[in-house]
């Protein structure tokens, strides 16, 4: 009897290890989702979030590749576009990112073994289901924080988090697929190694800031029971102000360093157009600037095909006028502290 005992105990063990083995209870699969959000930044600005994301999985989700790509924009006061791409994959024993900006992968390793449907739905109450892409899930909710999970994989995901609003929705979902060494391939990009004490890639980027995505994606998947509710309209809260400051970092940076560029090449664009003769010579002393003002999120339709003095000297007035303008924000733009500066100076 004793021996029996052992046995079920060895195999109680043995069971519970494979489960734990088994972030999800699929073998292999493709979810597509699409990802939406927003906010009132400050009195004077808004911003939004559109875009796609890709998770792959096999192995039972020991091996899983998650990849986003979209648009942020702000609009009103402050005019800004900045195109997300993220890819990350992870393996029982890495993870590994890819560095779009400086193409190279990062790849590290990985201590802490995440994704169970407990880690993702601890601090969550269960709380009735939904068919999200044609299957149930199970609904787990919190203040601020809603998933829908199917099999430990997460279909869907909203939040409001200060008043920021985060949405991720799976499109198409197929499971218990064949997915060949291809479809888990990275770029071909140079690979650095690092880990958490050494690590010189780690120390030389510490300083950088990071995009609004990553910070939400980052914060709603770590969000658990709380009461960071507050409406989006509360926007004097110092809570919410302290918040879309952390979010708003590469943002305002990237905006304090294009503006003062942008009024440069305001000047060189008004001295090449008062010399240029002909609709090409007119194109060429444009494409700067409008390369810069596509930057900042204001695509215009700026070809010019008819050149004459009437023209001419309605674009010249044009620049002249945004050149005023911007020159008497410069001050303002230089004192700025934070995106909520940013915005007033801008307004």
């Amino acid at each position: 009897m004793f021996q029996s005992f052992k046995v079920s105990c060895i195999l109680f063990v043995y069971i519970t290890l494979l489960q734990a083995q088994k972030p999800y209870g699929i073998e292999s699969g493709i979810v597509l989702y699409d990802i939406k959000g927003g906010t009132q930044l400050t009195a004077e600005t808004n911003l939004s979030i559109e875009g796609k994301s890709k998770l792959l999985f096999k192995e039972w989700g020991n091996l899983k590749l998650e990849e986003d790509s979209g648009v942020v924009l702000t609009t009103g006061a402050i005019k800004h576009k900045q195109k997300i791409k993220y890819f990350e994959k992870q393996t029982k024993d890495k993870i590994i990112t890819v560095d779009y900006n400086n193409q190279q992968i990062l790849e590290r390793t990985r201590y802490e073994k995440t994704g169970s449907v407990k880690d993702e739905t601890e601090g969550l109450v269960k709380n009735n289901q939904e068919k999200v892409a044609g299957f149930l899930c199970d609904i787990w909710e919190g203040k601020g924080l809603k998933k829908c999970i199917y099999k430990g994989i997460v279909l869907k995901i909203e939040a409001n988090i200060l008043g920021v609003s985060y949405l991720k929705i799976a499109r198409k979902a197929t499971f218990n697929i064949n997915l060949s060494e291809e479809h888990c391939e990275v770029p071909d990009y140079p690979v650095h190694k690092f880990g958490l004490l050494n690590d010189s890639i780690k120390t030389k980027n510490s300083n950088k800031t990071k995009n609004v995505c990553k910070i939400l994606k980052h914060v709603t998947y770590n969000l658990k029971e709380s009461n960071k509710t507050i409406s989006k309209h509360s926007i004097n809260n110092k809570e919410r102000k302290n918040f879309i400051h952390s979010i708003t970092q590469d943002i305002y940076k990237k905006q304090k360093e294009i503006l003062p560029k942008l009024l440069l090449s305001l000047k060189k664009t008004r001295e090449c157009l008062q010399t240029g003769d002909s609709p090409f010579e007119a194109n060429q002393c444009i494409a700067h600037f409008s390369h810069m003002k596509e930057q900042l999120g204001s695509k215009e339709e700026d070809f010019i095909l008819l050149w004459d003095d009437k023209r001419k000297n309605e674009l010249l007035e044009k620049i002249e006028d945004e050149l005023i303008y911007l020159q008497s924000k410069i001050p303002c733009i230089q004192r700025a502290k934070n995106i909520t500066d940013l915005s007033a100076c801008m307004k």
